[in-house]
């Protein structure tokens, strides 16, 4: 799969998953569904099967960590069920980019939060709308938390 495919692929992907437990989530599962169900022989049934199983068990997420593991697995399920889409349908790329355009106003009044923790000389690489961060805890080196103030330190 080219660059170019493999980001649409993941931003198409964690689209998908993020909007799960939001109002926007019969929209994005309607578009989804349609992108799917074009570019297969069946009318998006299971797909959306699929899709309403994954929200379901974000909804059924009792604790952050275990909502956080069941995107992941979800986003890396999606990945490879576009990436599928895409290697057997390539005319559906373009449809795949029109579904994200028509999502991105809509997800344009969210906030997205994200915890990442470099332990023992580790190195944390974060992506989150489409910004990678990278942070690097180095020996003898205290982390220091950003004031709330927003006033650097």
């Amino acid at each position: 799969m080219t660059d170019p495919s493999a980001a649409l692929v993941l931003s198409a992907a964690t689209v998908l998953v993020n909007s799960m437990a939001t109002d926007a989530w019969q929209a994005t599962k309607d578009l989804f569904a349609r992108v799917f169900g074009r570019a297969g022989d069946d009318d998006g049934a299971v797909i959306r099967a699929q899709l309403d199983r994954g929200a379901a068990q974000i909804a059924r997420a009792d604790d952050r960590e275990r909502l956080e593991r069941i995107r992941q697995v979800l986003v890396g399920s999606w990945q490879l069920e576009l990436e599928t889409l895409l290697r057997d349908h390539p005319e559906a790329e373009a449809e795949l980019r029109a579904a994200l355009a028509e999502i991105a106003p809509q997800q344009a009044g969210q906030s997205w939060q994200q915890t990442n923790i470099a332990r023992d000389h580790g190195t944390t690489y974060a992506a989150q709308g489409g910004n990678v961060n990278h942070y690097t805890l180095h020996q003898n080196q205290v982390p220091v938390a950003p004031d709330p103030s927003g006033e650097p330190r």
